[in-house]
């Protein structure tokens, strides 16, 4: 087979996935708020989601999730048998806090498990999970202030147990100049997805996805990410990632 023919099945086989999506996801709910339906013009949930395969009855953690804009979608797509876990840890609390409590205080989300650990101990049970949301983390593991340092080889080794065989990985960031590593994790909140391959790797992933859905060509990937100029619009990159255990 051609690349010509191959690429052409994966876009096909792509846009049925996100059909999948499109049929089983409400935008419009009336349990979602503006700031959420706002953000949809930028973040794509549907297409994002696609990339994942999520099925009914799946859990998902939703690693460092915030005020649960994934989580209350994914909530739709897992159905009554699925689970979100939703997690924070206490340094996110007073930037998230409100939002997720607001998100979350009627019940109606029941299949969404508001999860705060610390990201040290996670308490996630072994080959628990069917798939992870890291959504604009990957970055924080290598970010420092008063309260958040996180160990990159603990958190991705307590994934990878979690994790089951095969299981799947979402990885979306913001991103830095190729070659520049971690030179903008600490001030801009961007990372070189070149360094995030390299690293996934040596985590015992593998990248199965790349997507240009969220690019931003006008995006210079210097400013600091919540620069009015740029905040809600940078160019992110894409990765789903295998678990490639036994």
């Amino acid at each position: 087979m051609n690349k010509a023919i191959r690429l052409g099945l994966i876009g096909m086989i792509i846009a049925s996935l996100s059909t999948t999506a499109l049929a089983q996801i409400d935008l419009n709910h009336p349990h979602r708020s503006t700031a959420d339906k706002v953000r949809d013009v930028t973040s794509k949930p549907l297409e994002t989601i696609a990339l994942m395969s999520i099925q009914e009855g799946m859990t998902v953690l939703d690693l460092l999730g915030g005020s649960g804009y994934f989580s209350e979608l994914l909530s739709q797509q897992l159905g009554a048998k699925g689970k979100v876990l939703l997690h924070n840890n206490k340094a996110y609390m007073p930037f998230v806090g409100k939002d997720l409590e607001a998100r979350l205080a009627d019940g109606s989300l029941k299949n969404v498990v508001r999860y705060d650990r610390e990201v040290d101990q996670l308490g996630l049970a072994e080959n628990s999970l069917d798939a992870v949301f890291f959504v604009m983390g990957y970055h924080d593991m290598y970010h420092v202030s008063p309260g958040w340092k996180i160990d990159d080889k603990d958190l991705m080794g307590q994934i990878k147990k979690a994790l089951k065989p095969n299981g799947l990985m979402l990885v979306i960031d913001h991103a830095a100049p190729i070659g520049s590593k971690l030179a903008q994790a600490q001030d801009n909140h961007r990372i070189d997805e070149e360094f995030v391959k390299t690293s996934l790797k040596g985590f015992g992933f593998e990248i199965v996805k790349q997507s240009d859905l969220l690019r931003n060509p006008a995006d210079t990937r210097t400013n600091l990410v919540f620069d009015p100029a740029i905040r809600g619009k940078t160019d992110r990159f894409v990765f789903v990632v295998k678990n490639m255990k036994e």
